[in-house]
């Protein structure tokens, strides 16, 4: 009588090599940007003030605490955008056309605050630096603001959107199509 042989099993084991999504380099322009973003436009606002002190607001109280709300609503904002780049898009945002400071993202991201805007990081920036001169409530302090919202356009129509159309052309269309550049769509429309 034959005997039945089990089949052989080879217990192998695989290595699977992670790779991290981030390198040292890429944390590194991470940390600076973020320092920068966070002290060095309100470094510059602060000294601007203090150079100018003409203020465009109500001298009350209340313009400072709006000035801090706004401050603190585009603080999330700005870092809810990059951390839905990081998560979901598995890149970053350090590009600006040829020159590659970090990774590009490898997915579109159309999630969180980018399913109300393109460009929710520029947005938020734009408040951060926006709530810091109405707490400061100088004039001349406004400059920042408004140059980086006029640089963040440039960037976005020159650099952003050109690499999006080729890199995700379906996708982005679509996107594109339905989700504004920067005023954010808060309320879906009935059609």
């Amino acid at each position: 009588m034959a005997q039945e042989q089990e089949p052989k099993t080879h217990n192998a084991v695989v290595k699977v090599e992670k790779t991290p999504l981030f390198s040292l380099r890429d944390k590194l322009i991470y940390a600076f940007g973020f320092i920068a973003f966070i002290l060095g436009g309100p470094a510059v606002m602060a000294y601007l003030a203090a150079w100018s002190p003409v203020s465009f607001l109500s001298d009350q109280p209340s313009t400072f605490y709006l000035g801090g709300f706004t401050s603190a609503v585009g603080l999330f904002f700005a870092l809810w955008a990059n951390y839905e780049l990081v998560i979901k898009g598995r890149g970053g945002a350090g590009n600006f056309g040829n020159i590659k400071l970090m990774k590009e993202t490898k997915h579109l991201v159309t999630s969180g605050p980018y399913s109300i805007c393109r460009n929710p990081m520029h947005l938020g920036v734009f408040l951060y630096y926006m709530g810091f001169a109405c707490a400061l409530n100088s004039l001349v302090s406004l400059i920042v603001p408004v140059a980086v919202i006029c640089g963040a356009y440039i960037m976005a129509i020159f650099l952003d959107e050109p690499r999006l159309e080729r890199d995700f052309p379906e996708e982005y269309a679509a996107y594109k199509a339905n989700v504004p550049r920067f005023m954010p769509k808060i309320f879906k429309s009935r059609r």
